[in-house]
């Protein structure tokens, strides 16, 4: 059983469903395998974990069924309460999580990322005497922050190490860039500046001094 999970509002502002229709279908979700969507718990467990009686929960599971909240297999032992409209949900969330922080024009996480399944790495850059945060997400889809190369402007960096959310790359010319992980975001690091009048005036007098 999970120890938390995702609600759908619809439950709560469909008035066709009594406070038990809310509670019960709620208690199924916390025992729903979020890949097939389905979950056995049988009538007497759901009663000791909500305190309502067997027949109030049969009832409800019946009513939960008719509107389309659940699906009842019989089983040999139990019943398989299958329920589509929170894999819907489970599979809307995976997909805003996708496109709130990864460019649609990137690949660095794939689509089937459990956001319940993150580990947290460290990282030591090159040239680089910190070890830094590295969030990746593992098992189902890893973030790919592994890239080595990058064409950028007509050249090619190669990483160079990682600060943050950015990873840092190096032209064979020096020049230096860093890229967001999420984000479809470049930026110059590093960027020589233009020699002002008033610097050329003091460089050259002092030449004249030496």
């Amino acid at each position: 059983m999970s120890l938390f999970f995702v609600a759908d509002k619809a439950v709560l502002d469909d008035s066709r469903l009594s406070s038990n229709d809310v509670r019960i279908y709620y208690k199924l979700v916390s025992y729903m395998n979020r890949h097939t969507g389905s979950c056995y718990p049988r009538h007497a467990t759901i009663s000791k974990g909500i305190g309502l009686s067997r027949s109030t929960i049969y009832r409800s599971i019946l009513h939960l069924a008719k509107l389309g909240y659940v699906k009842i297999t019989r089983k040999s032992s139990t019943n398989e309460y299958h329920l589509p409209k929170q894999v819907i949900l489970e599979d809307t969330r995976k997909k805003l999580i996708v496109d709130n922080y990864v460019s649609n024009k990137s690949n660095y996480v794939s689509s089937m990322t459990d956001i319940n399944k993150t580990k947290y790495n460290y990282y030591r850059g090159k040239n680089n005497n910190r070890y830094n945060y590295n969030r990746t997400y593992s098992d189902r889809g890893v973030a790919n922050h592994s890239k080595r190369t990058i064409d950028h402007k007509g050249e090619k960096y190669k990483n160079d190490g990682e600060w943050g959310d950015y990873l840092e790359f190096r032209s064979e010319s020096g020049k230096r860039i860093k890229v967001h992980k999420f984000k479809n975001l470049i930026e110059e690091i590093n960027k020589p500046k233009k020699n002002s009048t008033a610097a050329i005036i003091i460089r050259q007098h002092a030449q004249k001094i030496n």
